[in-house]
């Protein structure tokens, strides 16, 4: 690992969440910080992805609750529920993607459960990310590693405006796809308007 990145700010207050929003099926859903009552799913979502699909992020093993809290929890964590049943849909964390000096440029990482692909939970949060990195305190947004195969995370970061900056040659020993580029995206969160839609 580059970089041990243990120091997290203070929680900062967001008074437009909880944030109701409606995705494309008519679902109600509902944005809110992460509470522990979720980890459980939490984890089951991020360990299906890791260890079932293999195919999006860099981890081999997510079993370990423990392996996943230090990963996943580290830092602020939102979550997208389903309004009326409370089931858990999605979920990113907003962490600094360097220290220190560079902490103001930070990263995520998001998840969408298996069953509801597709329905705009992906894009109902990744809307809401930037405006929640920004109102954390980050100016920038940075994905080190979004692998080429992943076309439905490719298109989003593109429409969502966000830049291509690089690209990483045979970055990932995905599964079943074997050695994968990685593209590398950044967004400038000073550009954005004042206040969320």
């Amino acid at each position: 690992m580059a970089y041990v990145i243990k120091e997290k700010k203070p929680l900062i207050h967001l008074p437009y969440l909880p944030k109701d929003g409606t995705l494309k099926d008519g679902t109600t859903v509902v944005l809110d910080r992460y509470c522990n009552k979720y980890e459980a799913d939490l984890h089951a979502i991020l360990k299906f992805i890791v260890n079932e699909e293999g195919d999006s992020y860099p981890q081999e093993d997510m079993t370990d609750v423990e392996d996943f809290r230090a990963y996943y929890l580290s830092h602020d964590v939102f979550i997208c529920t389903n309004k009326e049943t409370s089931e858990l849909l999605g979920a990113f964390y907003v962490k600094p993607n360097f220290p220190g000096r560079c902490s103001h440029i930070c990263n995520s990482g998001f998840i969408v459960k298996n069953s509801v692909r597709g329905i705009g939970v992906g894009t109902f949060l990744a809307e809401n990310y930037l405006y929640i990195a920004r109102d954390l305190g980050y100016k920038a947004s940075f994905f080190n590693l979004v692998f080429v195969s992943n076309k439905a995370s490719v298109g989003l970061w593109r429409k969502l405006g966000f830049k291509e900056i690089g690209r990483v040659p045979k970055a990932g020993n995905l599964k079943g796809l074997g050695y994968t580029d990685a593209l590398q995206f950044y967004y400038d969160l000073e550009t954005l308007p004042k206040t969320s839609s």
